[in-house]
């Protein structure tokens, strides 16, 4: 869990519901409520947990076998994947990457711009440009 600086308990707290954004400086930053006493604290620099790990149980499944832990990896397999596997998980219905990245990474942002793509080459950019950001 995130940790920011609280000016009403003077401490180090957890960040209670982070929320991940990218500042009009291209910075990451994490905001949300003191696990303490709720006042709200915001931490720049606190890239969220977009460029690690998911847990096991949280992994992406592809249709060709390929097992995503991370946005690394998501960016990868888009750009290998064939187009058929990516229209299996990405219809007109359905956008089953756009649907983990919001849900198990939290990314609201990249979820945003990949529900807009419907192709592997347009989402493929969209993760790598995110990747770019949230380095930066």
């Amino acid at each position: 869990m995130p940790q920011a600086y609280c000016l009403k308990c003077r401490k180090k707290v957890e960040i209670k519901n982070p929320t991940y954004v990218i500042l009009k400086n291209q910075r990451p930053a994490t905001s949300g409520k003191c696990s303490v006493c709720g006042t709200t604290v915001f931490r720049i620099g606190a890239a969220g947990p977009q460029l690690g790990d998911v847990p096991q149980d949280k992994v992406f499944w592809c249709r060709d076998g390929r097992v995503l832990k991370n946005l690394n990896e998501l960016a990868a397999a888009l750009q290998e994947m064939s187009d058929e596997t990516h229209h299996h998980h990405v219809t007109g219905e359905k956008n089953d990457f756009s649907n983990w990245v919001w849900d198990v990474i939290g990314d609201v942002t990249l979820a945003a711009d990949l529900q807009r793509v419907f192709n592997r080459d347009a989402a493929a950019e969209a993760v790598k440009t995110r990747l770019a950001q949230l380095r930066a």
